[in-house]
């Protein structure tokens, strides 16, 4: 009798959590920034050279962005990473999670895996234009923990559960995207004459395995920005590829969220079943 007690608290406590929807007011304003995504217009001018690129990050960072996702829209069109973020949730610092993700552009299409620190899913999935319910693309999601006998579910990824997982939803995940919302905000901060970066040149950056990346450090902001309320930003550029492979975003020197992207493997050959319902399933 005891026993079984035991085991229905802990159903209570670990896999209920995973099958209740959250109140409509819980995961309000934990999105990042609400700027949109910046377009780049590209007629198909040579590309700047790395001596170019690095007197850009120093005297023009706007034109520095905008050649990077020149070069993306170029170049890649999906990618194998390890990712490791730490973000700030209603005012309480989560743990760091790291994250096998596998990304492609056409059509937008993302497969996290938890390596370390999954709350409510071990492995998720994206893919526009599937899994679809009433016309809306869902994420289907393995519930993480005790839950993870339970088959995955489907979860509306503009949901307040959805974007209590992290400050971005899937439909807006991406090295692309995350260049885009930094350019846009940036734009912004100019309109207003209140960009204010530092470009500290290009060191190898630890967290990123030693990778040497351009380092451009944004403070002076006319005012907080977002939901989160950043007044500072340091974006890591990795000099080989230009992608934005690192961010740490902060509040009067506390972490609001950092991101880095590492072991990044481009344009790899994907399994025929990378993006479908089996991997979910996958032990």
């Amino acid at each position: 009798m005891r026993r079984s007690l035991l085991l229905l608290l802990c159903f209570l406590l670990v896999v209920v959590p995973h099958l209740i929807p959250l109140p409509e007011s819980v995961g309000q304003d934990r999105r990042g920034p609400t700027t949109g995504l910046a377009t780049v217009t590209d007629e198909g001018q040579k590309l700047p050279t790395a001596a170019e690129m690095e007197q850009l990050a120093a005297t023009d960072p706007l034109s520095f962005l905008e050649n990077c996702v020149r070069r993306y829209n170029r170049e890649v069109h999906g990618y194998h990473v390890l990712l490791e973020k730490q973000e700030r949730i209603d005012n309480n610092l989560e743990k760091k999670e790291v994250i096998d993700v596998w990304f492609k552009d056409q059509p937008h299409s993302v497969f996290l895996k938890w390596r370390e620190g999954a709350r409510r899913a071990a492995r998720v999935l994206y893919v526009e234009g599937e899994n679809q319910v009433e016309g809306k693309s869902m994420i289907v999601a393995k519930p993480a923990g005790l839950a993870g006998f339970l088959k995955s579910i489907l979860i509306d990824p503009d949901s307040k559960n959805a974007k209590s997982s992290g400050r971005y939803p899937l439909t807006e995940f991406g090295l692309k995207k995350g260049l885009q919302r930094t350019l846009e905000s940036w734009r912004h901060a100019k309109k207003e004459d209140a960009l204010y970066v530092q470009y500290e040149g290009i060191k190898k950056v630890l967290e990123l395995g030693d990778r040497s990346c351009y380092v451009l450090h944004r403070t002076r902001y006319k005012g907080p920005e977002g939901p989160d309320k950043v007044t500072e930003q340091v974006v890591y550029v990795d000099v080989e590829t230009w992608l934005l492979v690192g961010s740490v975003l902060k509040h009067d020197n506390h972490l609001v969220a950092s991101y880095f992207f590492r072991d990044i493997e481009l344009n790899p050959k994907f399994a025929a079943d990378q993006f479908t319902k089996k991997r979910i399933e996958e032990k």
